[in-house]
């Protein structure tokens, strides 16, 4: 027979009432202790490592020992209220000795759930660019963020959180990507979760430099294009778009949106500053505002 999730869970020793509970959870949902509505996806996930768990025999502490994390992780996953990374979730299948996609099958639904439908198209644009050119207005770019930035944008859903840095392993590939980022300096004095989460932001904003990333901010007064923030992939030599709007994103490839936004693209990059003095500007606002 074929394994699938819902044999695993409708037959053999593992068929137990909490097993049938972990699969309806998907669509049910629960509220964590502040009330808050948690991941249905992640619930079940939780759920499933414990049916596995109890029917391997072993210990909440034995598996975190295993695993190498305290039982506090172990035990906030297992409740849901914890997101794992991928290499975690496929580690917790081979000390359970499951079949290979028995739990990441449940995990690989949490980017469906944790990202909007409008913008799930981009992601495989981004994944799959050999160059991105990115305008920011309102916030660091996405590839850019730290965890605790972006936890302060997503008002700690931990979900969201998580598959907004996983985006960020393009930028550790053998080969990453090549990436270059202008940004309205007023994104560099919105406060998003305090002096110190800014502070922090910017310095790793500056560090991230690289001979295949580059950084530079625009003064305001001398941005040409304050309506949205764009980003422009360069995919297979072929050229696509995400244009940021009041309400949504929305993925391009129109040739009319391409030749204004490359336009907007390069007469923003001409009024910014070069990167070294863009650097010494970021490093100069971390230590005046934010500390």
């Amino acid at each position: 027979m074929t394994f699938t999730l819902r044999t695993a869970l409708t037959t053999g020793p593992i068929c137990t009432r909490r097993a049938r509970e972990a699969w309806s959870s998907v669509k049910s949902g629960e509220r964590d202790v502040m009330g808050r509505q948690t991941s249905p996806t992640l619930v079940t996930l939780g759920r499933l490592v414990r049916t596995y768990r109890d029917a391997s025999g072993i210990l909440q502490k034995d598996l975190a020992n295993r695993l190498g994390y305290s039982d506090g992780w172990l035990s906030n996953l297992e409740t849901g209220q914890l997101r794992p990374r991928s290499e975690q979730v496929a580690s917790i299948e081979e000390k359970l000795n499951l079949p290979h996609g028995a739990l990441m099958a449940v995990y690989d639904q949490l980017d469906n759930e944790s990202l909007p439908g409008w913008f799930r198209p981009w992601i495989e644009e981004e994944r799959r660019a050999e160059v991105l050119r990115s305008f920011g207005l309102t916030v660091i770019p996405g590839l850019l963020q730290t965890v605790d930035y972006v936890r302060a944008l997503l008002q700690e859903d931990e979900a969201a959180v998580t598959a907004r840095m996983e985006r960020q392993a393009i930028r550790q590939r053998e080969t990453p990507p090549a990436l270059h980022f202008v940004i309205d300096e007023g994104v560099l004095y919105q406060e998003r979760g305090g002096p110190k989460v800014m502070y922090d932001q910017l310095m790793a904003l500056a560090d991230a430099v690289s001979p295949r990333l580059t950084v530079q901010v625009v003064r305001s007064s001398m941005n040409p294009r304050s309506l949205g923030a764009f980003t422009i992939a360069t995919v297979d030599g072929n050229d696509v778009a995400y244009v940021e709007t009041a309400v949504r994103g929305i993925v391009t490839s129109s040739r009319d949106d391409l030749a204004a936004l490359s336009e907007g693209w390069e007469t923003i990059r001409a009024h910014a500053m070069p990167q070294h003095e863009s650097i010494d500007f970021i490093r100069n606002i971390a230590e005046e505002r934010w500390t």
